[in-house]
């Protein structure tokens, strides 16, 4: 839908609540300020000016990208965004020609791929939603509340509200609304509220990864100009399990990113954490820590488990609900699709919107179900090649995973391939593109050249190279 037509609709509704103030209840916010008379963003911790961490945010210390897709979603919800987030600080590059990207044993080519990545820190970009959302006049945040639970009909068939209090007590609140919006996250608790209200248990999928990552604000080393904005070397798996990215972000600052699966997770101490950097399979990032100047101390972030809760499949479920991004459906971070996923659901909520309130809770959450079929096969097949992984392996798998893994080694020398790779990972094109004869014949034949082997990016201690990737 477009910017001008939804300015134009009449209101659906008189009041919508957002529960939770992290990315994807900032753009919920936005999308239903269209849509209702008026919109009440709830949020447990204080919000305080300026692109500040917050304690519900525990990931906000870490590498954080912004896929096209979504991108292009928070655009139409907030028409200027692109720029204020640039005039803020954020880097945008393209996601191959500004790219130093070793994956599947070889450095992939620099070439312009028309796709951007919006490299800044998850502050900086949580702030620049939000000062877009405050500026609505139809949008009230309530901070320093959190919702104990939902107001419901007296049959129970439809939330009408919910009750919140301040953090650790107080007199308890209750807040009414056509609709009310679960955007807390992990921790979301509609599944035990909505079984001690009757409905059946939700039932819930887990592909346990065992991931942790460290990161780390650096400068660079001076006057090093390597020609890359994002440098990420990741390992051949299963055999291997550890990566490691450096971010250019806002002030010309790194964020330096080191983790891996299942136990393979990097030290809090100076010393191990650039060890750590030496295991990798390639020294170039290493090389970069060396030379850099830590500007504060080490962040940890464990990430134990995929998570989908499948609200599509219940047989009953209250009018007046929906729940969006972790709420609903949690990633593997390192994939970079939380947020993207997120702004693809408040999409679909949109276009149930379009069709009235009434009814639009049984709508969304068969839609938002089909909705995250793609991005949660892309994140947990990859996961899933590793045997230690625990969860539900689909028919197939072993089949996708070795076309994957070949198709991963083609984009490494071939640029159609690689292209294209990077229009499905920013969710622009169908993963089917992947999957056509043409490039079936070239998974099968194809092999990389002698000038795709020598390809190397620039690091402090190479100086300039003719062959930088």
């Amino acid at each position: 839908m477009s910017t001008q037509e939804s300015a134009s609709s009449p209101p659906a509704g008189r009041h919508a609540i957002v529960c939770g103030g992290s990315m994807a209840g900032l753009i919920a916010g936005g999308l239903l300020a269209r849509h209702f008379e008026r919109v009440t963003l709830v949020e447990r911790d204080r919000i305080e000016e300026g692109p500040r961490q917050r304690k519900g945010v525990p990931q906000a210390q870490h590498l954080h990208g912004l896929l096209t897709r979504g991108m292009d979603i928070l655009c139409d919800i907030y028409p200027g965004f692109r720029e204020d987030l640039k005039a803020a600080g954020a880097r945008f590059l393209d996601m191959s020609a500004e790219h130093a990207w070793h994956m599947a044993g070889l450095w992939r080519p620099r070439l312009h791929s028309g796709v951007q990545f919006h490299a800044q820190s998850r502050p900086l970009l949580e702030w620049t939603v939000r000062k877009r959302l405050l500026a609505l006049p139809n949008v009230r945040v309530v901070d320093g509340r959190e919702v104990t639970g939902f107001q419901v009909s007296p049959d129970k068939a439809r939330v009408t509200g919910i009750q919140l209090r301040a953090p650790g007590g107080g007199q308890e609140e209750t807040l009414e609304g056509e609709l009310v919006v679960d955007a807390t996250g992990r921790g979301s608790r509609t599944s035990q509220w909505l079984e001690a209200l009757g409905y059946p248990r939700v039932e819930e999928t887990r592909i346990h990864v065992d991931l942790g990552y460290a990161s780390r604000i650096c400068r660079p080393p001076p006057g090093f100009e390597p020609g890359w904005r994002l440098m990420s070397i990741f390992p051949n798996m299963p055999q291997e399990r550890r990566f490691g990215a450096i971010e250019q972000i806002e002030g010309g600052q790194w964020l330096v990113l080191l983790g891996g699966w299942h136990g393979e997770h990097p030290p809090m101490d100076d010393a191990g954490y650039l060890e750590f950097a030496r295991s990798l399979r390639q020294p170039h990032l290493y090389q970069c820590l060396q030379k850099a100047e830590p500007l504060g101390p080490i962040s940890v972030y464990r990430f134990p488990h995929n998570q989908r809760r499948h609200f599509e499949r219940m047989g009953r479920f209250p009018e007046g609900l929906a729940v969006v991004g972790d709420a609903s459906c949690s990633f593997n971070p390192l994939y970079g699709q939380g947020i993207t996923t997120a702004a693809l659901q408040v999409e679909v909520l949109g276009a149930c919107l379009r069709q009235g309130v009434e009814g639009v809770a049984q709508r969304y959450r068969r839609q938002a179900g089909r909705a995250l079929e793609v991005p949660w096969l892309l994140a947990t097949s990859g996961d899933l090649r590793f045997p230690e992984a625990e969860g539900p392996r689909p028919p197939g798998l072993g089949l996708l995973n070795w076309y994957s893994e070949r198709f991963q080694r083609l984009a490494g020398h071939d640029e159609e391939a690689l292209r294209t790779f990077v229009r499905v990972m920013h969710m622009l094109e169908s993963p089917a593109a992947m999957f056509s004869p043409r490039f079936m014949l070239k998974v099968l034949t194809a092999r990389p050249d002698a000038a795709a082997l020598s390809r190397v990016p620039e690091c402090p201690t190479s100086g300039s190279s003719s062959q930088a990737a």
